[in-house]
C-alpha cells in the first residue's frame, strides 16, 4: 500500500451571490489522520470534500487554491483555477481505490436497484476477484468487521431492501473493501433514528478507525465530531474559516455554529 499526502492549501469554492470570507485555511488528508468537516446546510463541506477527490463542482462556481500532492516519491502541485467547473483533476481523481474512497451521503439511491449485496461487491472488485480470491476476502472481511454476518443469505439479499442503518453498513463496506487508506464519510448519520445514530458511532470508533485508516468526516452531528476526536474544521461559504482541536470546548467561531446545531437552526442556513 503507497502511502500518500494531499494538502489543500487555502481552497475556496466561491457560490454566486455569496462573499467569500477574507480568512481560508488548509485542508489536510492523510492517513491515520482524524479530521471532520463542519458547517451549516450549503457552507459547502461537500463541496471542499469532493475537490480532495479530484471532482470540481458542476455548477458554475470559481474554486481556488492550491492542492500539494505526495504519492509514494513523488510530489506535485496542482492549481485548482486551471480546472472549469464541472471537470475532473487527474492527478487527484486517481487517488480513488488505495488511498481514498468516498462514502456518499444517503442511503439505497446510492445503490443499484435489483442487485444484491454480492452484485455490488462484484462489481466494485477488480476483475475476476468476485469470484474468489484475496478481493473477495477483504469485501467478506469488512462486512464481518462493520457487523454484518457475511452470510449467504445475506450476500444474495436485494441490497435495496435493507433497513437505512444496514445500507449505511454495506456503503461502508464497500468503501472499505478497496483497503482505501483513507475514508471520506459524508453526513453518515443524517436521517437516521437515535438508536441508530449510536450504533454508527461506535462503528465508526472501534471498526473503521480500528482499520488504521484515516477519515475525513463531514457532518452536521457535534456528538459524533467530538466522540471521532483529530482536528475539527468550519466550513463557511466554501472556505474553511475556523479550526480546533477539542470541539467539546465550543470556542471562537465554533461557539454559536454548536448553539445553532443544538437548536435545529444549522441545519436551515
Amino acid at each position: 500500500m503507497t502511502g500518500f499526502k494531499l494538502r489543500m492549501q487555502t481552497p475556496r469554492v466561491l457560490m454566486p451571490g455569496r462573499s467569500a470570507s477574507d480568512e481560508a485555511m488548509d485542508l489536510v488528508i492523510e492517513p491515520g489522520r482524524r479530521t471532520v468537516l463542519m458547517g451549516r446546510s450549503g457552507a459547502g463541506k461537500t463541496l471542499l470534500a469532493r475537490l480532495a477527490l479530484g471532482q470540481l463542482p458542476r455548477s458554475p462556481v470559481r474554486v481556488e487554491g492550491q492542492v500539494e500532492l505526495y504519492r509514494a516519491d513523488d510530489r506535485c502541485m496542482i492549481n485548482l483555477a486551471d480546472y472549469p467547473f464541472g471537470s475532473t483533476v487527474p492527478d487527484l481523481a486517481a487517488l480513488r481505490g488505495l488511498e481514498l474512497s468516498f462514502v456518499p451521503q444517503g442511503g439505497r439511491e446510492n445503490l443499484v436497484p435489483g442487485w444484491s449485496v454480492r452484485d455490488h461487491f462484484d462489481a466494485l472488485l477488480p476483475a475476476g476477484a468476485g469470484a474468489g480470491g484475496a478481493g473477495l476476502e477483504a469485501a467478506l472481511a469488512s462486512m464481518e468487521a462493520l457487523g454484518v454476518e457475511p452470510s449467504a443469505d445475506n450476500l444474495s439479499a436485494v441490497a435495496t431492501g435493507l433497513s437505512e442503518g444496514m445500507i449505511r453498513r454495506i456503503l461502508v463496506a464497500l468503501a472499505m473493501a478497496q483497503g482505501a487508506q483513507v475514508l471520506v464519510v459524508d453526513e453518515p448519520t443524517t436521517g437516521l433514528d437515535p438508536a441508530s445514530r449510536d450504533a454508527f458511532r461506535e462503528l465508526l470508533e472501534t471498526r473503521m478507525l480500528g482499520s488504521g485508516a484515516g477519515v475525513l468526516l463531514i457532518t452536521h452531528d457535534v456528538e459524533l465530531a467530538i466522540q471521532l476526536g483529530g482536528e475539527t474544521l468550519l466550513v463557511d461559504h466554501g472556505t474553511v474559516v475556523a479550526r480546533t482541536e477539542d470541539l467539546a470546548q465550543g470556542e471562537g467561531a465554533f461557539a454559536p455554529f454548536i448553539a445553532a446545531m443544538q437548536t435545529g437552526e444549522g441545519v436551515l442556513w
